[in-house]
């Protein structure tokens, strides 16, 4: 059967009229489908921070419990400020003597600046090992 003839078959029967009882049942399953509808959405205020928390918020609390984590460590582990840089704070006995030694080579650079010898003139050599020939035309 092809489109045409089905059309036809179609225009040839009559139009029924739709019982009055199905009418009534079929709009109030369309209400009470509405009301359940409108019953479960709850309109929320959108918030900018919600939508971006939204694909994974368990992920974002953790990385926020890491962080602070991390600065209360940082915060439980950090010497004093004062006494690490007082001027008058005790030092390692072998940093005190390489200090010493270091102003040691240093006073001796400063005073002996004849003991460089300077840089000689550098000469450029033969580009390449080959014997040169010149050949005159």
């Amino acid at each position: 059967m092809n489109p045409d003839d089905f059309e036809k078959q179609l225009q040839r029967q009559t139009m029924r009229s739709i019982p009055g009882a199905w009418r009534g049942e079929i709009l109030d399953a369309a209400r009470r489908a509405r009301d359940h509808q409108l019953s479960t959405i709850t309109p929320q205020p959108s918030c900018g921070w919600r939508e971006f928390l939204w694909p994974c918020p368990q992920a974002w609390a953790g990385l926020a419990a890491v962080w602070v984590l991390i600065v209360v460590l940082n915060s439980v582990t950090c010497e004093p400020a004062s006494a690490a840089k007082g001027p008058n704070a005790p030092r390692a006995p072998e940093v005190l003597v390489a200090l010493r030694e270091h102003r040691r080579l240093l006073a001796e650079l400063v005073e002996s600046p004849t003991a460089v010898e300077p840089p000689k003139p550098s000469v450029p050599g033969p580009r390449s090992q080959l014997p040169q020939r010149i050949v005159a035309a």
